[in-house]
């Protein structure tokens, strides 16, 4: 009978044994379920989410948790712990007999092992889950170890309210890292799986309770001779710190953004992120709220990244809440671009060949669109004549920027955005932009700034960025090395953005600081990114509501906020210097004529020229006598007609058509090579009407229509005819009022030597 009785337990244990769960991948599978964690770059804590039962866990492996911890653990649950199978004899005859005494449930015997058994699977406190806990606990002592199975423990126990495991609760209810907890700490974290919400420290009652619990359990420790007796005085009573926190809600944008994305490569996510930059940043955006209020702006976004694309910090907001719609991410929004392309735009030019000393004509003109005509103005509705790439970026005049559009192309520039990703996959065609896109019609994001500004620091190769360590981008080149370092040096020059934006001390760093500021049309958005070797830095401000600013530019509103993350980041000295490419020569140019200055040059400033084309810029032949006078081609007729008209004449002139070419070579830049790379040469444009331009009759006002052309070389004059009738002659700067005709009309301009251009257009 008894032989019976024993196989049938067997059996019945056999069968058990094989019908309970395989525990060998508890941990991983445990750990898996515990929700995510967020780390930054150093493993601080920025934010965790809870499990599929909203509860929240700060997983850790065993050798993270401190030897007094275990101690504690050890003398609070299961001092025969390393010793027992899973189940504890003794313990267990000990409970039967006091139960049996006190016929009630006074004591359960539950080892550690059959603890962690039940949390994993949690069933009805009866007799009969008791026998399965015990066959689970021998299974599992069977499949793992004991440093395992403590593992499971310390991290899946209760600790009060959706707090799980000892890690949690340190940072919860001492504001420190399980690590570092001392002895009598040790002893409230072992006490509070006890009773979770009777030792509830944050309750003051359940505080009291937890601090004498713990001293009970220290007292184990002591008769088990883990502790000195002489420690123990020093640990009793309250001898505990506590410093209750709440769950970390560390770089809220940054963390967000994250999340969305998909998949989500495990439940632990160690980012790019340094936490205490981030804070830096949220502090000093706060700072400047009231400044930015004053402006009759909102809102503002800042983005660090390390130059190799690595994300350092992301504030989206200047308050992550409901004010202001502070829930959004302005690094991410799309807003106008305003001027914060226009660096890859000449970057582009010098790439086909021009050099930062090649001339630009900054002159009032029209072009035709689908759209209607389209005349660019600079911010201050100046236009500055002959100006050079240096002068024309680094003060970033519009007008110059969508001459050199139209030069090099808008599909070429619309490519080169593309594949900079600063456009979103949701932009329109290159032609929706049209020449616009040269001054920032299109919208962007911070993040794609920052992104593209990237490969200007990193000397033209371009990566995306990184938000999760381990994360790979393959690098490619858009720039070469030389162009990349020419547009750096522009922006990091301060005279060269002297004409426009003056010397303010915010753009004052102490060291060289690329920066390049953009506002959208009617100041709704205000941009600057900056950067050095070292770092890549953009900020935005504005309204989320799209509502206007009080008329602030980019610089003004961005500047000192840029001014105070830049003495952050560099608190401990500036960062490295640019090394010049072999590919560039430094060359002292004429500030007059572009070329390699003389020893007659008055003025000179030190230009970068490539060594593959930069041969093509000559010697400064300008006299430079004194009384010289310096002389411009055909696109300049009008701006020095009305600047003599404001302000008398001046040392600039158009140069005179009827000298011979050999003579005006001694004496004239070499603008008529034109060295921007052109589509097409074209002997005469009419720049004024546009090609099927439609006018309609005013009984109010005079009905004159604006002629106005632009011929390859200079020229005495230009004869105009509507329908093959002459009705004038124009001398520079070759226009003319024709008083309107209801009709289709062809209208001419011819030059002397018979080149022509035509336009037609609608009189209603």
């Amino acid at each position: 009978m008894r032989a019976a009785l024993l196989l049938i337990g067997i059996a019945v244990v056999t069968v058990t044994y094989h019908a309970l769960p395989d525990y060998r991948e508890a941990a991983a599978e445990q750990r898996r379920a515990a929700g995510t964690v967020v780390l930054d770059r150093w493993g601080r804590v920025l934010r965790i989410f809870p499990d599929a039962q909203e509860r929240y866990t700060l997983w850790r492996g065993i050798d993270e948790f401190p030897e007094p911890l275990k101690l504690a653990v050890l003398a609070a649950e299961d001092k025969r712990f390393p010793y027992h199978p899973g189940f504890d004899p003794i313990a267990t005859l000990r409970a039967i007999y006091v139960n049996l005494r006190a016929w009630k449930t006074v004591s359960g015997a539950s080892t550690i092992t059959q603890q962690v058994v039940r949390l994993i699977q949690p069933r009805p406190r009866t007799y009969r889950s008791k026998i399965v806990e015990l066959v689970s606990g021998l299974k599992m002592e069977w499949q793992l170890s004991k440093d395992q199975i403590l593992e499971l423990y310390l991290n899946l126990s209760p600790m009060g309210g959706n707090i799980r495991g000892a890690a949690l609760a340190a940072k919860i209810y001492f504001d420190k890292d399980v690590r570092h907890v001392n002895l009598a700490e040790a002893g409230v974290l072992a006490a509070i799986p006890r009773s979770p919400s009777r030792f509830d420290p944050r309750r003051p009652g359940g505080r009291a309770q937890v601090l004498n619990e713990k001293d009970s359990i220290l007292h184990r420790a002591v008769e088990e001779g883990w502790i000195d007796r002489d420690s123990l005085k020093i640990l009793l009573g309250r001898s505990v710190q506590f410093r209750i926190t709440k769950l970390p809600v560390g770089a809220p944008h940054f963390v967000d953004f994250l999340m969305a994305r998909e998949p989500l490569p495990g439940p632990w996510l160690k980012t790019t992120l340094d936490s205490r930059l981030q804070k830096s940043l949220e502090e000093i955006v706060r700072s400047h709220g009231p400044r930015l209020a004053r402006l009759g702006i909102e809102q503002a976004g800042v983005l660090v990244a390390a130059v190799d694309g690595d994300i350092l910090g992301m504030v989206g907001s200047v308050r992550y809440g409901r004010r202001d719609q502070g829930f959004n991410n302005a690094v991410l929004a799309e807003r106008g671009a305003g001027s914060t392309l226009k660096p890859f735009l000449y970057a582009l030019a010098l790439d086909e060949g021009a050099e930062s000393t090649t001339e630009i004509a900054d002159t009032f003109r029209g072009y035709w669109t689908p759209q209607g005509d389209y005349l660019p103005l600079n911010a201050d509705r100046r236009s500055y004549g002959p100006v050079n790439v240096q002068i024309a970026l680094g003060n970033s005049l519009n007008i110059s920027a969508v001459k050199v559009m139209q030069q090099i192309g808008l599909t070429d520039f619309y490519q080169l955005l593309t594949k900079l990703e600063v456009l979103s996959k949701g932009a329109m065609p290159a032609d929706h932009y049209g020449l616009g896109l040269a001054i920032g019609n299109v919208e962007v994001s911070l993040y794609r700034l920052v992104q593209a500004y990237g490969a200007l620091a990193r000397k033209g190769l371009y990566a995306p960025l990184r938000s999760l360590v381990g994360d790979r981008a393959t690098e490619s080149r858009i720039f070469t090395e030389e162009t990349a370092y020419v547009i750096t040096h522009i922006l990091s020059d301060p005279s060269a953005r002297l004409l426009t934006f003056g010397n303010p001390s915010y753009l004052d760093f102490g060291f060289p600081v690329a920066v390049k500021t953009g506002t959208s049309s009617n100041f709704r958005d205000c941009w600057l990114i900056g950067y050095t070797p070292s770092h890549v830095i953009g900020v935005w401000a504005g309204n989320f509501s799209g509502r206007p600013s009080n008329g602030v530019a980019g610089s003004v509103a961005c500047g000192p906020i840029v001014h105070d993350i830049i003495q952050r980041l560099y608190q401990s000295g500036p960062p490295p210097n640019v090394r010049k490419p072999v590919g560039l020569r430094e060359a002292l140019v004429c500030s007059m004529s572009g070329k390699r200055a003389t020893a007659l040059c008055p003025y000179s400033t030190l230009a970068f020229l490539n060594r593959t084309h930069g041969e093509r810029v000559g010697e400064c032949d300008l006299p430079h006598d004194g009384s010289a006078h310096h002389y411009l081609g055909p696109a300049y007729a009008q701006w020095i007609d009305r600047r003599e008209a404001l302000q008398g004449p001046s040392r600039f002139r158009l140069m005179n058509p009827r000298a011979r070419i050999s003579d005006e070579k001694r004496n004239l830049p070499d603008i008529l090579s034109n060295p921007l790379p052109v589509r097409q040469s074209v002997p005469v444009e009419i720049v004024s009407p546009h090609e099927s331009d439609r006018f309609v009759l005013s009984p109010h006002h005079p009905n004159r229509i604006l002629f106005r052309a632009v011929p390859g070389t200079v020229v005495d004059y230009l004869v105009w005819l509507v329908d093959g009738i002459e009705i004038g002659k124009t001398p520079p700067p070759y226009e003319l009022f024709w008083e309107a005709v209801r009709g289709t009309h062809e209208v001419h301009a011819v030059t002397p030597n018979g080149q022509a251009a035509r336009v037609t257009i609608h009189v209603e």
